[in-house]
């Protein structure tokens, strides 16, 4: 067996586990669902994918190909550079606001990470930040920290 046999295999008793447990609860019916409903669908989701994975692991294995570790090819400079900057967000965003916060860190993300050209990076960060300020301002009406800018 591969890696990716066993851990579909893994994933299909996670589901199968979670059906089960579903199962002491009240499951309902499709147009009546009662409190075990959603686990129960979702550990047969887990179930079905592992299953899918299991089988796709088993054709890739007898056609011969193997199994390529996916850490290899991760930049772990980047991943930590993200790491820090999105806890050094949530740190930040009380004290300056949601707005600018997020235009620092999305601006800050395109430059450093995959470094864009700067009319990209303020054109870009500032188009992602008056899109989630509308969505989560005006449309879902969520509170965002105004900062000491007021906005």
């Amino acid at each position: 067996m591969n890696n990716d046999q066993v851990s579909s295999g893994i994933w299909f008793f996670i589901g199968l586990t979670i059906c089960l447990v579903s199962l002491q609860y009240k499951v309902g019916t499709l147009s009546s669902p009662s409190s075990g409903f959603l686990p129960f669908l979702s550990g047969l989701a887990i179930g079905f994918f592992s299953l899918v994975g299991f089988i796709h692991a088993t054709i890739r294995k007898n056609r011969g190909e193997v199994w390529d570790s996916f850490l290899k090819p991760v930049h772990w400079e980047k991943a930590l550079i993200i790491l820090i900057s999105l806890f050094a967000y949530g740190l930040l965003l009380g004290p300056i606001g949601f707005f600018l916060c997020t235009l620092l860190f999305i601006g800050f993300l395109l430059r450093v990470i995959d470094p864009q050209r700067w009319l990209l990076v303020i054109g870009g960060s500032l188009l992602i930040t008056v899109a989630t300020y509308i969505v989560f301002e005006v449309f879902l009406k969520a509170r965002m920290p105004k900062g000491f800018l007021g906005f």
